[in-house]
């Protein structure tokens, strides 16, 4: 059996710890809004105190319906958090923190661009309780790191993660494949200089949607060098040391992110700020995606809510299938299998059965997997099961 044939991960080898819940919150404003992003970005930090404000409101505003609830995880994404000045970083862990039951050692997360790391930025996240620093290095390579706009150079990237490494903050860098630039070479060696520069955690995705669509040939590796790439990428990260525990992410012992896989094994978690998402009590909500209607309900007493329903049992059912398969310890073969024979879609099963055949799938000790190779048709084979 080839090594792109065998179900990813060494999962038993590192075990997460008991599942808690979890608190994530949006904090939007960047300096520049990168090329390839997707998410609720504002430049504009004019509203920002005002933002910070309504979130405080918002916290306020939830925590009764958390009394009691102990909570192991705190992921500030975005946006740039890191452009957040650190006494304001620090006023809205301590919020948090009074407000809710964050036990004592929980994981404390904040995604960072390299040029915003110095040692005195370090010291101050440190101090306010940050445990874990996410970076968006996304290459080593200054080329592709200009082609899309991105601020920070290899140089900076390096220091940044040096720094976070002095003052003792576990460290996960962002890898970007498909970058236009990119070489073999260079990708090669933006993966070689992360996995010795004490992350870690190595989170890695492909360039998706219009831009990578939209850019010329010759600029982008074709789909072939990418999923090559892909591959032999997954056989150097395990010879460093990195398990790969989802389609996505790639940890040493012990340092899988607490939070994330919160979502995919469908732990209760609280979402706060403009777009930001939760699973509580059954259901599932997601705030509006615009800063002004999130600031205006906040101001008037009422939680921004565009999207709040109950998750159905046959929903529920979905939902661990599609993001229980994201992880290396998969999930019950016979689940996916009386899933298919009840799903009323006439060719699901013959294309199940040649997914396992043709060495995407892959069951051991009655779970199923996917391989290192059906990781780069995750998308294509999940959405089958939406």
């Amino acid at each position: 059996m080839s090594a792109s044939n065998v179900p990813i991960g060494r999962f038993p080898d590192c075990p997460i710890p008991q599942i808690l819940p979890g608190i994530y919150v949006h904090l939007p404003y960047c300096r520049v809004r990168c090329a390839y992003c997707s998410f609720v970005v504002s430049t504009d930090a004019s509203s920002a105190k005002a933002y910070q404000d309504a979130l405080a409101r918002e916290i306020a505003l939830l925590s009764p319906k958390a009394k009691g609830v102990a909570f192991d995880s705190v992921y500030l994404g975005g946006g740039t958090p890191s452009v957040t000045p650190a006494p304001e970083l620090a006023r809205l862990l301590e919020d948090l923190r009074g407000r809710f039951h964050v036990r004592p050692g929980a994981e404390v997360t904040l995604e960072a661009n390299p040029e915003d790391v110095s040692p005195a930025t370090a010291r101050d996240w440190a101090a306010a309780g940050v445990t874990r620093v996410s970076v968006g290095v996304q290459s080593f390579d200054d080329r592709e790191l200009a082609a899309v706009g991105r601020r920070h150079d290899a140089a900076a990237a390096r220091r940044a993660l040096q720094t976070l490494g002095r003052d003792g903050l576990s460290i996960s860098g962002d890898l970007i494949l498909g970058l236009p630039e990119q070489t073999p070479g260079s990708f090669r060696a933006s993966l070689r200089q992360l996995c010795r520069s004490g992350a870690g955690h190595v989170s890695v995705y492909l360039l998706e949607g219009e831009r990578a669509r939209t850019m010329p040939r010759e600029r982008r590796l074709s789909d072939d060098a990418q999923a090559d790439l892909w591959l032999e990428m997954g056989e150097t990260l395990a010879r460093e040391g990195f398990s790969h525990y989802e389609i996505s992410n790639w940890a040493r012992p012990g340092q899988e992110s607490r939070h994330n896989v919160k979502y995919w094994k469908r732990a209760p978690t609280l979402g706060l700020g403009v777009s930001a998402h939760e699973l509580w009590e059954g259901r599932r909500r997601a705030n509006v995606s615009t800063l002004v209607r999130y600031i205006a309900d906040l101001a008037a007493g009422r939680r921004p809510v565009a999207v709040d329903s109950p998750v159905s049992q046959e929903e529920g059912a979905r939902e661990r299938l599609v993001l229980g398969l994201r992880l290396s310890e998969g999930v019950p073969a016979g689940e996916v299998e009386d899933f298919v024979r009840g799903s009323g879609d006439p060719t699901l099963a013959g294309d199940y059965a040649s997914w396992k055949e043709g060495g995407l799938l892959g069951e051991a000790s009655g779970r199923l997997r996917f391989t290192e190779r059906g990781c780069l048709v995750s998308n294509e084979i999940l959405c089958r099961f939406v």
